[in-house]
């Protein structure tokens, strides 16, 4: 993998905005909007160079903004940004922990012409920046892990933008009780037109929301009510009942809605439904699935963590709905074996993406038609067998064969993954992007440098792999620019100068966890009280 001239340049532009005369003057917007992400991403809107950046790059043609995790975003800079005249489309600021309601106000209030706004995981962030976000053609609010964003916030926006039709307000904790004011509010403000709905963790959700959605919300299309653990089956019935173009339902941790009491609420889901989610929803007993076998449209199913799922239930439902299914995450299910898997061999003919993780029976021997069948494996893009530790080496080495388009693939915790598996993932899988390999200690630097070599990877785990050194993180940051994740925690013979190169090569801001709890003796360092110098412990003198 090459870095294109395209990104070659941008970063050279991006480094030198203070030596090129009116550079400005000849970028196109486009262009600009990717120095200016460029630039948050590496962390360069220091002091110095600031200014060189608002000078060149904020103009008002700028219809695009992206801060990603970058702490040199502040209230000024928004505000800069915001004088600047330009009229933005989608603002996306996310995890800049120094924007506050301040900033936030000088940037939006000018934005008549925003149709997606993403303000995620700001902690600043409260009530006065709705006050300014208005734009008559405002269609996506995501406000996920703003922790103090308060109720009349929430309520004051979609009032005032009632063209919204996706809100996602996950992990929004301060609206606590009064998320069920806040669900009403949405409802009755945006009536038909919301289509999409996320209020994931937001524990409090009652049934009060449910029935406002199901009066005023007629064409939802998608419902996230992971951890929404008091709606009860009652409520969630008449919103099925009344939203009729249901596509999306995530019940992941709903307990109440497939009770003793209630255990026929699968029963009323809507025919067209594509995603469904029960995972750690226990069913009464299992025949409660067959509630599901009119879901003829079903894509995707994620049935984790359901301790009673078994063989017979399985061979009743799979031959309805297998020839749909793309997605099918069973992991955490105890009861998975090679027995039970023999039905998604058989009627799974489409499968693109298998979850077995903590499938700790499975050995994968009956899954081989899948992987064997050329046409079959060319389907797949992604498997998933963490701690999957009874896993045959044999049935990986056939799908680093012939699953030629796979673009994740996870086998944390085997401890038989040698070298020769990932050096055949190299050859053959040319698509792979996302890979997990911790704990895996047989690898060596030899095979993880063949793949980051054949492979554009975005988010690689390695942790605990203790032999890997600095020569797999070199050749990471040579191949693989557009890396997003980077988990060597544990590999000792890595160290932080290597890491720093990484994050320099890559074109995004890329995410690196490294902790070395157990670190060789010889080099853990103590700081000598007269001289100031560090020392290594082998190097100190013993009086």
């Amino acid at each position: 993998m090459v870095r294109s001239l395209t990104e070659s340049c941008l970063s050279c532009l991006a480094c030198n905005l203070h030596s090129i005369n009116r550079v400005g003057h000849y970028l196109a917007t486009r262009h600009k909007e990717l120095l200016l992400e460029w630039l948050v991403y590496h962390d360069r809107l220091t002091p110095e160079y600031l200014p060189h950046i608002t000078y060149h790059l904020f103009s008002s043609g700028l219809r695009t903004v992206n801060f990603y995790k970058c702490q040199q975003v502040t209230d000024a800079v928004l505000t800069q940004l915001g004088d600047c005249g330009c009229k933005l489309r989608s603002i996306t600021i996310h995890g800049c922990l120094e924007v506050t309601d301040a900033g936030m106000v000088a940037l939006l209030q000018q934005q008549d012409e925003l149709e997606l706004l993403e303000l995620r995981k700001l902690p600043h962030l409260v009530t006065d920046w709705a006050h300014a976000a208005i734009s008559p053609v405002l269609e996506h609010l995501d406000l996920r892990g703003c922790t103090y964003v308060d109720a009349s916030a929430v309520c004051r926006v979609v009032s005032t933008n009632p063209t919204i039709s996706t809100i996602i307000l996950a992990h929004c904790h301060r609206l606590g009780e009064n998320i069920n004011t806040v669900v009403q509010q949405i409802a009755e403000s945006l009536n038909t037109n919301l289509e999409h709905l996320d209020v994931a963790g937001d524990h409090c959700l009652s049934d009060a929301s449910l029935t406002a959605i199901s009066t005023h919300c007629s064409n939802l299309k998608s419902l996230n009510l992971h951890g929404c653990r008091r709606v009860t089956a009652e409520a969630l019935q008449e919103l099925l009942v009344s939203c009729l173009h249901l596509q999306k339902l995530d019940l992941s941790y709903c307990y109440q809605v497939t009770t003793q009491t209630a255990p026929h609420i699968l029963f009323h889901l809507p025919e067209r439904l594509q995603f469904l989610s029960l995972c750690g929803v226990q069913l009464p007993y299992p025949q409660t699935l067959e509630g599901l076998t009119k879901l003829r449209r079903l894509e995707e199913l994620v049935l984790c963590g359901i301790s009673n799922l078994t063989v017979e239930v399985m061979d009743m439902l799979l031959p309805k709905v297998g020839g749909s299914l793309v997605h099918l995450d069973l992991s955490g299910c105890t009861a998975v074996d090679d027995v039970l898997l023999k039905s998604v061999s058989a009627h799974c003919v489409n499968l693109q993406r298998l979850v077995l993780s903590f499938c700790t029976q499975v050995t994968g021997v009956t899954l081989l038609p899948i992987f064997e069948d050329s046409e079959r494996a060319q389907n797949i893009t992604c498997l998933i067998f963490t701690a999957c530790v009874s896993m045959s080496m044999e049935v990986l080495q056939v799908i680093a064969s012939n699953c030629v388009n796979l673009e994740r693939f996870h086998v944390a915790g085997l401890a038989d993954v040698k070298d020769d598996l990932l050096l055949t993932l190299a050859s053959n899988c040319s698509k792979l992007k996302n890979v997990t390999f911790k704990s895996c200690n047989q690898l060596t630097d030899a095979s993880v440098c063949e793949l980051s070599r054949c492979c554009p990877l975005r988010e690689v785990v390695l942790s605990g792999v203790r032999s890997l050194t600095d020569r797999s993180i070199l050749s990471l940051a040579n191949s693989c620019q557009h890396l997003d994740c980077v988990y060597v925690s544990g590999c000792t013979q890595v160290t932080s100068a290597a890491l720093r190169y990484l994050q320099d090569c890559c074109v995004k801001r890329v995410h690196i966890q490294h902790k070395t709890p157990n670190m060789d003796p010889n080099q853990l360092m103590a700081k000598n009280l007269d001289t100031g110098e560090y020392l290594r412990v082998d190097q100190m003198a013993v009086s």
